[in-house]
């Protein structure tokens, strides 16, 4: 894995199954930092770092879906680790859902499991307007009132939030512009998470998921809304290796 895409929150040598990790629109890799000590030690978390946050703020965010992809593809390199895994909340579950078609397309070894939580499925149409091209005031409650997720620090501070709002605009550009395109289901198996208050999360609005890979796909709710991530972690910490460790079991 290239470093400067990479953070690993605590380092598991013997470890024999990697996680690679992707955040929501405007979240960065710090969010996964506490999983990295709640999951099983044969589990190594790695957090992707995307530009445009944190250590990477003065880089520009990518604003579509493709590029996007294939940089996160270059980051992996020719040779994905032998037993590996990506999880993607919200944004990221699109954008590991999409990586791992990019990898397919390279002919690369794909995840064994791609856990997609708390989004939608990419075949269910959206009704409501897309926010990336609005103005900032008109963005900022628009994002409040559908998600409540920018922090109130970063609200109160004007020049924390000149600096996070284009990162974040960005990020829903990803995911607003994105067109699904017709490809064979991917031959790995997925899960689904989300939190039993959250409308992404809902049946009618998730189930589509199981369609686009082939080995399978299981589904678990937690108690929460969109971010019960930070809610739950440790019940999905237990989650993410039961299932993991399971697949490897069967993997091997």
């Amino acid at each position: 894995m290239n470093g400067s895409w990479s953070s690993v929150p605590v380092r598991r040598p013997a470890a024999d199954y990697q996680l690679f990790c992707l955040p929501h629109a405007g979240g960065g890799a710090s969010m996964f930092v506490p999983f990295a000590t709640l999951l099983p030690e044969r589990i190594q978390l790695q957090a992707f770092l995307l530009p445009g946050r944190e250590s990477r703020f003065r880089e520009p965010p990518h604003d579509r879906m493709e590029p996007l992809v294939a940089a996160l593809a270059d980051a992996i390199g020719p040779t994905p680790p032998p037993r590996y895994a990506l999880f993607g909340h919200s944004m990221g579950a699109l954008v590991a859902f999409e990586l791992a078609r990019e990898l397919r397309r390279r002919g690369r070894r794909l995840p064994d499991l791609l856990i997609v939580s708390g989004r939608r499925a990419p075949d269910r149409l959206v009704e409501n307007r897309p926010l990336h091209g609005l103005p900032d005031q008109a963005f900022i409650a628009e994002i409040q009132a559908r998600y409540g997720g920018i922090p109130q620090v970063i609200l109160e501070e004007p020049e924390l939030l000149a600096l996070f709002l284009p990162t974040l605009k960005a990020d829903f550009a990803v995911f607003e512009t994105h067109r699904l395109a017709e490809e064979p289901p991917l031959p790995c198996r997925l899960a689904f998470y989300g939190g039993s208050e959250d409308p992404q999360s809902a049946p009618e609005a998730s189930n589509g998921w199981s369609a686009l890979a082939s080995g399978g796909a299981s589904r678990r709710i937690f108690p929460g809304g969109h971010f019960y991530l930070t809610e739950q972690r440790p019940a999905v910490a237990r989650a993410i290796g039961e299932d993991l460790l399971v697949d490897a079991f069967q993997a091997g």
